[in-house]
Formats: structure tokens, C-alpha cells, sequence
């Protein structure tokens, strides 16, 4: 089940604010909002793989280059979003 597309958004926003972001970095955000929207989660592993792997072949770490603080942020929140491993 996926989560609510306003409280995504919401977790996303700051790294849509104007930043100086190429449409291509811009697009990866709003591809990770509607994976989240309807799955629930993405690893971290997923955004090295299509369709994010689409917009640069080198993943997100490449996509972003010269913005480190952006994608340790966006890392950060997917891990908020993980479900609990211990928990079982």
C-alpha cells in the first residue's frame, strides 16, 4: 500500500525548492514521490536501478554530483520510511 501522496510530498519538499536543479535532478524527486505514493517504500538500492537509473547511468550519486548534502538527505528520509527490520 502506498503512502499519502500531500505527506510524501511534504518529506520531499525542501529539495524541490529553487536550488539551481536540472530538470533531470528534478524529475528523480518526482519519480521517488510517486514510487513512494504507490508502494509504500523504495530501498536505496532501487534508485540505482530503472527508472531512476534512466535519468543518469550512474545513479543518483552521479545525478547529483556536487550537491553530497541533497542525496544524503534524500537517503536519509527513504530510511525513515523503511519499515522496522527488527520488528517481526
Amino acid at each position: 500500500m502506498g503512502l499519502d501522496r500531500a505527506a510524501v510530498q511534504a518529506l520531499f519538499a525542501e529539495f524541490l525548492q529553487p536550488q539551481n536543479l536540472s530538470s533531470a535532478q528534478i524529475r528523480f524527486i518526482e519519480m521517488l514521490i510517486d514510487q513512494l505514493t504507490s508502494q509504500g517504500v523504495v530501498s536505496p538500492d532501487a534508485l540505482y536501478q530503472s527508472p531512476f537509473s534512466d535519468l543518469h547511468a550512474g545513479g543518483p550519486d552521479e545525478l547529483f554530483a556536487g550537491k553530497d548534502k541533497m542525496i544524503e538527505g534524500i537517503f536519509e528520509r527513504l530510511e525513515t520510511l523503511m519499515p522496522d527490520q527488527a520488528a517481526g
